[in-house]
C-alpha cells in the first residue's frame, strides 16, 4: 500500500488492530470484493469506520480519491465492507474456537461489489448451526438478485418490462423473473439454455421452499444439513455463468456499435 502511515494508523485505531494486522485485513477484503488495488481497499474500510479520507492530512492521491468516489457513489458499493474479525474475537464462551464453514465460494466473481458482502454473510451465517433459516433467506436474496442481473443486461430497453415493474418503479418479484426467464429463454446462445433450463429445475422448488420458510412461522429449517438439498452453490454458479457470458456480449455490442 502506498497511502500515508497517517491514514494508516488512523483506520488501525479505529478497528484496534495492529499495522500488520491491517495488512491481512486489507488483503482479505480486496481478495473479497475483487479489488486490484489494496489502497482502494484501505479507503473504503477507513470509510465504513466514518474517517473522511478526503481530508488532505491523511495526502492521499488525486486519482485514488476519484476511484474511491466512483466506486462509493455510483452504486457498485451497495453496502460497506466489514473487515474479517480476528481470531481473537472468534471465541466461544466455552473458550473454544467457532469453526468456519464456507457454504459459497464466489468472492470477486460477482457483477457487484455488493455481493461479496452478502456472500460473506451467507458463510458467516453457515458457520452457525442455530442460523440455517438465515443462509436460506440471505442466498434468497442473491439467487433473486443474480436472476434480475441476467435479464437486466440481456434486454436492457425497450424490455425492461421483464425486469422491471415501471409502474410501480421496483425490480419485478421473484416468481416473475423466473417466469420471465424460462419465457425468453430462445433469446439465449443455445449452449446457455440447456444452463437456464439446469437452474429453473432448481430454481423453482427452492423459490416455493424458501417462501414457505419465510411466511409461514412453523415451517423452517431445523439444521444447515437441509441446505444441500437446495442446490444454492450449484445455482449460483451456473448464475454467474449466464451473467458473465451476457455482460460480455452487451459490452461487446455497445463498443461496436
Amino acid at each position: 500500500m502506498t497511502l500515508s502511515q497517517r491514514l494508516r494508523k488512523e483506520v488501525c485505531k479505529k478497528l484496534n488492530v495492529k499495522e500488520r494486522q491491517l495488512l491481512n485485513v486489507i488483503a482479505r477484503v480486496a481478495a473479497d470484493a475483487g479489488i486490484a488495488d489494496r489502497d482502494i481497499a484501505l479507503l473504503l474500510v477507513a470509510h465504513q469506520k466514518h474517517i473522511d479520507v478526503a481530508k488532505p492530512r491523511y495526502t492521499v492521491p488525486k486519482d485514488k480519491l476519484e476511484r474511491f468516489e466512483q466506486l462509493r457513489t455510483q452504486g457498485t458499493v451497495v453496502l460497506p465492507i466489514v473487515p474479517i474479525p480476528s481470531q481473537a474475537g472468534r471465541r466461544k464462551q466455552n473458550g473454544g474456537q467457532v469453526k468456519k464453514r464456507r457454504f459459497l465460494n464466489f468472492g470477486g466473481k460477482y457483477p457487484d461489489i455488493f455481493y461479496d458482502r452478502l456472500e460473506y454473510e451467507i458463510n458467516e451465517a453457515f458457520s452457525n448451526p442455530n442460523l440455517p433459516n438465515a443462509v436460506l433467506v440471505l442466498a434468497r436474496k442473491l439467487i433473486e438478485n443474480l436472476v434480475y442481473n441476467i435479464l437486466q443486461y440481456k434486454f436492457d430497453g425497450p424490455k425492461i418490462d421483464l425486469y422491471y415493474d415501471t409502474n410501480h418503479s421496483r425490480a419485478h418479484d421473484f416468481s416473475i423473473l423466473l417466469d420471465n426467464l424460462k419465457n425468453h429463454k430462445s433469446e439465449f446462445d443455445m449452449d446457455l439454455q440447456d444452463d437456464i433450463d439446469k437452474f429453473l429445475e432448481s430454481a423453482h422448488p427452492f423459490r416455493r421452499d424458501v417462501n414457505s420458510k419465510a411466511h409461514r412461522i412453523m415451517e423452517y429449517l431445523e439444521s444447515t444439513r437441509q441446505l444441500g438439498k437446495l442446490k444454492i452453490p450449484e445455482m449460483t454458479q451456473i448464475l454467474l455463468k449466464l451473467v458473465g457470458r451476457v455482460k460480455k456480449q452487451t459490452t461487446a455490442y455497445v463498443l461496436g456499435s
